[in-house]
């Protein structure tokens, strides 16, 4: 085997080996939830209740290239990172965007929550279908049960 064959083969595995690494790198590290709000789509929806979760009160979720560290079911081990691009319109399973119940503006709700561009990168992790989205370098938002919480970026010691 020449020694081009063999380099080639090196980068490859080593390539093969980072995927989980690469795909979660801008949420990679710990975050905090520092807050919890009723999703803007109760607004509209009177008959949906917001139900926040008492664990994830100022919890904190550590995405790492082998493992989800948080409460309860949200943490897991092997995760599958998947990174998309969304649209405004796609944001919290396209919650922003629902034009039967008054929700016409996916750009306004979004730029009132914090996105200033499109799309937004977003992240499943694999363990749960929730979707983790960038709203700048060291803030991400998730919805779950009708209720936006906010991570920070954990500032290191």
């Amino acid at each position: 085997m020449s020694s081009n064959s063999i380099m080639l083969l090196l980068v490859l595995f080593f390539c093969a080996c980072a995927q989980p690494c690469v795909a979660q790198e801008v949420f990679a590290g710990p975050w905090d939830v520092v807050k919890a709000e009723d999703a803007p789509w109760l607004a509209t929806r009177p008959e949906l209740k917001p139900h926040p979760a008492p664990a994830l009160r100022h919890a904190r979720i550590i995405f790492r290239a082998d493992r989800v560290v948080a409460p309860t079911w949200m943490g897991c081990g092997a995760p599958r990172y998947e990174m998309m691009s969304l649209g405004f319109g796609a944001l919290f399973e396209g919650g922003l965007f629902d034009p039967d119940h008054g929700l016409n503006d996916p750009k306004g709700l979004a730029l009132k929550l914090g996105f200033t561009k499109e799309p937004v990168t977003s992240m499943l992790t694999g363990c749960s279908e929730l979707l983790f989205h960038l709203v700048d370098q060291d803030t991400a938002m998730f919805a779950l049960d009708n209720v936006l919480y906010t991570l920070k970026r954990h500032a290191s010691p």
